[in-house]
């Protein structure tokens, strides 16, 4: 029964417009959660200011076109939206905390760690700010329900929310990777991605199954580094004007080869290459075979992959290949800007040579001088100035971004320095060989982005102990011999093998930088 009170009318409340209603909830949630992927973004002036709000605006606008996808229908809404905003807080709170995204080596972090450790980084603060997130998605879900008239020609805004959505991750490549990485959609692609790290890891290979590999009691100890952008011109170690090298150069046990060449020029397509059989005739087969790690451990090695890089599909196999896999700073995102260190490898690099006995090797798959440089040398070592100030190279100079490369060069110097003091009262030796090299203006070209001639030159450089040079005097005078020689990175898999002594069928010795040619 309704019931009038005298001289005062009934009003109803009017059903907010649909438009307006999701228009409130994407602009909040831009501005709250997707604006907190871009807290710490680096800009010098106006120019970096504005591309740096675009950027903003197009995962925003994709994030709307998502949030419009489940508003269409209420009861939709009411299930999803409190869910997204309580994942989304979670994502920010460890995004703004501890320099934390969700990528899928945090996500295999995530299922692998007991509850133990994760107790630690769950705080009274994190749970408070999750409820508050999950109430300001259950309070729009049940305004949509009861308050927000339904939109007109659903099918048809259903039909616009779904181009827009999908638009910037199938239709317009160059927004794709800022938008994936990024919440809302990093929900979906770092699950995706894990799940399929998962699938290849879960790949059958038996490429060595039948072959025999064989070393003697008193094999070498084998560090393999591969490194991440380096290229050789830069390296005082081949004639640099600059001193970048200034460890290694003074170290006459190093041997620079500074005409190494790779064809592959993506980390994702290079690394697989380097450690297989593959080669430039026959590329394929880093994504069907095992890599050297097989023959190491049927030779008796203890082996470890360990990585300061996330893990992707095409080389995940060949890290779970080895018997130890240790990940460094695997949940940084490469849209993260604070300090992402290749000495944090150094304590798990210690932790692995102190345990069990034997012949051991190494792989460091290194973070180096990957883009945004300031993040991979420690302030200590910004020698070369002026350093880059802004994310948008655009709003840099040349000279800026040649001091900056120079200075993550001079860290890792620093840091193959420390692992070599490590290693120098052993038999034992190091190669290092970069992905591929960088882009540093030449033709107006940065990065590698794209195929620059300046992306296949790679710095590859040998250290051996003296014990190592006493045992294998032939070795390091062929390795001498060849330092000159043209090469391509194929020579890799063949090279490590044959710097651990290792008798197999899979060894090419003509292929190796070992033998004398």
């Amino acid at each position: 029964m309704r019931i009038n009170l005298p001289g005062i009318p009934l009003r109803r409340i009017q059903p907010k417009p649909f438009a307006l209603f999701w228009a409130l909830c994407a602009t909040v949630y831009a501005i709250v959660f997707v604006g907190s992927e871009f807290a710490g973004s680096p800009v010098a002036g106006a120019k970096g200011l504005i591309s740096l709000l675009m950027q903003w605006a197009v995962v925003g606008s994709a994030a709307a076109a998502l949030i419009g996808l489940m508003a269409v229908n209420r009861r939709v809404f009411a299930v999803c939206f409190p869910i997204l905003t309580g994942a989304s807080t979670i994502a920010a709170y460890f995004r703004l905390t501890l320099g934390l995204s969700l990528t899928p080596t945090l996500i295999d972090l995530t299922v692998t760690n007991d509850m133990s450790t994760w107790a630690s980084v769950i705080t009274p603060q994190l749970i408070m700010l999750t409820i508050a997130g999950l109430d300001l998605g259950l309070a729009a879900a049940l305004f949509r329900l009861r308050h927000v008239a339904p939109p007109r020609h659903p099918l048809v805004w259903t039909a616009g929310f779904l181009i827009a959505a999908m638009a910037p991750v199938s239709f317009i490549p160059r927004f794709k990777a800022p938008v994936i990485a990024r919440i809302p959609y990093s929900f979906y692609f770092a699950c995706s991605d894990y799940l399929t790290n998962r699938r290849a890891i879960a790949e059958t290979r038996t490429t060595f199954d039948r072959i025999p590999a064989t070393a003697p009691s008193d094999a070498p100890t084998v560090v393999f580094v591969i490194g991440e952008s380096l290229r050789p011109d830069h390296l005082q170690l081949n004639g640099y004007g600059r001193p970048t090298t200034p460890s290694l150069s003074a170290d006459s046990t190093v041997v620079s080869l500074p005409r190494m060449r790779t064809d592959q020029l993506y980390t994702h397509v290079s690394v697989p290459h380097i450690v297989s059989r593959a080669d430039s005739l026959n590329p394929d087969i880093a994504y069907s075979e095992q890599s050297f790690i097989s023959l190491f451990r049927k030779a008796g090695y203890r082996t470890a992959w360990l990585s300061n890089q996330d893990e992707v599909e095409t080389y995940a196999y060949f890290m779970h290949e080895a018997d130890t896999l240790v990940r460094c700073n695997g949940a940084r995102s490469l849209y993260a800007y604070d300090k992402w260190l290749d000495t944090d490898l150094l304590p798990a690099f210690d932790d692995f040579m102190q345990g069990n006995g034997g012949k051991k090797l190494a792989i460091l798959h290194t973070i180096g001088s990957h883009w945004w440089y300031r993040s991979h040398y420690p302030d200590s070592l910004a020698v070369f100035r002026p350093e880059i100030n802004s994310r948008i190279v655009s709003e840099l100079t040349q000279e800026q971004m040649v001091n900056s490369y120079d200075n993550t060069i001079l860290a890792t110097d620093m840091f193959l320095a420390r692992l070599i003091g490590r290693l120098r009262g052993l038999n034992a030796v190091m190669i290092f060989i970069s992905d591929h090299g960088e882009a540093l203006g030449e033709n107006g070209n940065y990065l590698h982005g794209d195929d620059y001639e300046e992306l296949h030159p790679t710095a590859c450089f040998v250290w051996y102990s003296s014990e190592f040079a006493r045992r294998y005097p032939e070795k390091t005078a062929a390795l001498r011999n060849n330092a000159s020689r043209p090469m391509l990175t194929d020579v890799m898999f063949h090279s490590v093998l044959d710097a651990a002594s290792i008798s197999t069928p899979a060894l090419d010795p003509s292929q190796s930088i070992f033998t004398s040619r």
